[in-house]
């Protein structure tokens, strides 16, 4: 098979996530195969194999990339919003978590419809871990007397909500059909209020809170 150049390990590897990127840009990853990626980035089936070791890891370093791209983006909108109280920062990153949903659908699916034989890789979960603690320091601010188990609890339970409203905007299946001039029921509007009545609760409950000893 021909090839464009001969590249590095580390260049063969980006390369091969960018195309695959390319790709979810406009189809979805039930498309794609071993056999399609090879073909677009001009290397055999076999080369790609040896340098991620499956197909499976493949498409793992592709979300790999994926969740960088959603970090990149949280942190660039904290980076914006220091002066924002943290339930106010919570908003912001939900509102960017939706918009890349809606903006890479595919990309973004991903993430979720991928399964691995094997555990997720320590550097995997190390990414996923980073994410939720944007969500948890917010937290604590609003209600220092936390536990950890209290904080991954609640983290976890804010993130499956608001994930469960940007796949349903995603696919247009909010199914609202009373959109009123004052009120536009959708994806956002919904999250504000999640947020809004979830964090209200998670401050309140800080008053009768007591630490575990």
């Amino acid at each position: 098979m021909a090839r464009r150049k001969d590249h590095t390990p580390d260049e063969l590897k980006a390369w091969v996530i960018r195309s695959v990127l390319e790709f979810l840009q406009d189809f979805p990853a039930n498309e794609l195969s071993l056999r399609k990626v090879a073909k677009r980035v001009e290397y055999s089936p076999g080369t790609l194999i040896n340098l991620f070791g499956s197909y499976a890891h493949l498409l793992l370093a592709v979300n790999a990339s994926t969740l960088d791209h959603i970090s990149e983006r949280l942190n660039n909108r904290l980076s914006a919003s220091q002066e924002l109280e943290p339930q106010q920062q919570l908003l912001l990153f939900a509102q960017e978590y939706l918009a890349f949903a809606k903006e890479h659908p595919f990309q973004w699916r991903l993430i979720f419809e991928h399964r691995l034989d094997d555990d997720v890789p320590e550097w995997q979960q190390n990414r996923i871990n980073q994410l939720f603690e944007l969500i948890e320091l917010r937290l604590i601010t609003l209600r220092p007397t936390s536990t950890s188990a209290e904080l991954q609890q609640a983290s976890r339970t804010i993130w499956a909500s608001v994930h469960g409203i940007c796949m349903l905007d995603v696919d247009n299946k909010i199914f609202a059909t009373d959109n009123s001039s004052e009120l536009s029921i959708n994806g956002e509007s919904m999250i504000q209020s999640l947020l809004k009545h979830y964090l209200s609760s998670w401050k309140l409950s800080s008053n009768t809170h007591t630490p575990s000893q």
